[in-house]
């Protein structure tokens, strides 16, 4: 597989397997040891890696149903540009200390990631919709 597909088949297995399926072991797989992402952590955090890992468990305690689409992905070299769908129901935890009332969830994410010549995620960017996935669950 040529590194552009291979770049592009990580990024798909983030969603589909960590978020969409909560295979936290994705992470590990195809993120490199030292990546960063350009999101501040929470306390206890250490690393992009562990960032990542409680993101998914965060939004699939919280969206039980959750899914994640990749509805565009380009490449060009080392470099991965992805149109992200999320999608659920606030049925569980609490989210952004919004308790659960039932609200569904459709947000868009736009991220980018530049990968090493395995194809494993060096660096990542991202719009993740925070504010209009509080906006969705928060009472009217």
């Amino acid at each position: 597989m040529d590194l552009i597909k291979r770049n592009k088949a990580n990024v798909q297995r983030v969603f589909d397997e960590g978020f969409s399926q909560g295979r936290l072991e994705v992470v590990d797989e195809v993120l490199a040891p030292g990546a960063v992402d350009r999101h501040p952590f929470e306390l206890g955090e250490p690393d992009f890696r562990s960032h990542l890992k409680a993101a998914i468990t965060m939004f699939r305690a919280a969206m039980p149903d959750l899914h994640a689409s990749v509805e565009d992905i380009v490449a060009e070299a080392s470099t991965i540009a992805a149109r992200v769908r999320m999608t659920g129901t606030h049925t569980g935890a609490a989210l952004f200390g919004i308790p659960a009332e039932g609200r569904p969830v459709d947000i868009e994410q736009f991220h980018f990631i530049r990968s090493d010549d395995q194809g494993h995620c060096l660096q990542h960017w991202a719009n993740i919709g925070a504010a209009e996935l509080r906006s969705q669950i928060s009472p009217s």
